[in-house]
């Protein structure tokens, strides 16, 4: 069991995990708002701009837009799929008799 699986059997609510990445990327331009809010001297500070710049251009750009490039029924399909795999292959006899 996956920890997704895990998370999903605690009841209704819990994102899936395309859920999580979308609620980590928002948490982290929040954060990142809050500390400009907090200390507005780090608007002139170079390192934090950069570093800023990477977690909420980047971060956002290439992460989120991989983990929902592909559609949740892709995702549906995929776990079936392999289901289907997983019993055909508990069901069929063995290929070759194991040398002993």
């Amino acid at each position: 069991m996956s920890f997704w699986d895990f998370l999903y059997r605690l009841g209704p609510g819990w994102p899936d995990s395309r859920g999580w990445i979308g609620a980590g990327a928002f948490a982290l331009a929040v954060v990142v708002l809050a500390m400009l809010a907090a200390d507005p001297a780090l608007r002139g500070d170079e390192f934090f701009k950069t570093i800023a710049t990477l977690i909420v251009g980047a971060f956002i750009k290439d992460v989120v837009a991989w983990a929902y490039a592909a559609t949740k029924g892709g995702g549906e399909l995929t776990d079936r799929n392999a289901d289907i795999v997983r019993k055909q292959a508990e069901a069929s006899p063995p290929i070759a008799d194991e040398e002993k």
